[in-house]
């Protein structure tokens, strides 16, 4: 069974799951644990994950807040079974922005369990899946502007295109495909230290 929950990306002076924000909406302690870092680097640039508790994916409530605390870009990828994912993401002074990653596994999910993805979209699952595809080119536009909003400018409309329109077994490698043409400083890109 793969990761169902949030892949939150954000900066952070200390470790991001510290943030209060996070403390706030986690549940209550469970044996697994309710938020764990997924990729701590030492730029700043963080990932967290949670499988328990509440993220407004509507509303956008703890993402705006998030942006407030941190003072700079965040995204939240809601993941089901890593098998696809609704990825939003906002930037300081900005709007937000939303994509689907493996959007043939989401329009197949919304199928098999309509309530869970159309409690977020009132609309019907398949024309919403075409709405997403029709969507790619703005959404790359979307991302690059957020990673720029971040201080990344490396990637092209091109290479964020393609990799919306990729599929993986695991959905959250294309979340961080694309994090990475971004020039988002995962760990394992970041730069060797000099000894």
């Amino acid at each position: 069974m793969g990761l169902t929950g949030h892949i939150v990306v954000a900066r952070s002076d200390g470790p991001l799951e510290q943030v209060p924000l996070f403390a706030s909406i986690a549940a209550p302690p469970s044996p697994e644990g309710d938020v764990t870092s997924r990729w701590p680097v030492t730029t700043g640039w963080q990932a967290v994950e949670f499988t328990d508790g509440y993220w407004d994916e509507i509303r956008l409530t703890e993402l705006t807040e998030l942006v407030r605390v941190t003072g700079a870009p965040a995204s939240s990828a809601w993941v089901l079974d890593s098998d696809c994912a609704i990825v939003t993401g906002l930037a300081p002074g900005g709007r937000p922005w939303r994509v689907g990653l493996n959007v043939d596994t989401l329009v197949e999910f919304g199928k098999d369990d309509p309530e869970a993805i159309l409690c977020t979209y009132d609309t019907d699952i398949d024309e919403y899946g075409d709405r997403i595809r029709a969507h790619v080119p703005h959404g790359a536009a979307d991302l690059l502007a957020w990673a720029a909003a971040a201080g990344f400018t490396g990637a092209s409309q091109r290479q964020i295109e393609d990799l919306l329109r990729s599929t993986s077994v695991f959905v959250e490698d294309i979340w961080e495909d694309i994090l990475v043409a971004l020039g988002f400083p995962l760990p394992w890109t970041e730069a060797p230290a000099s000894s």
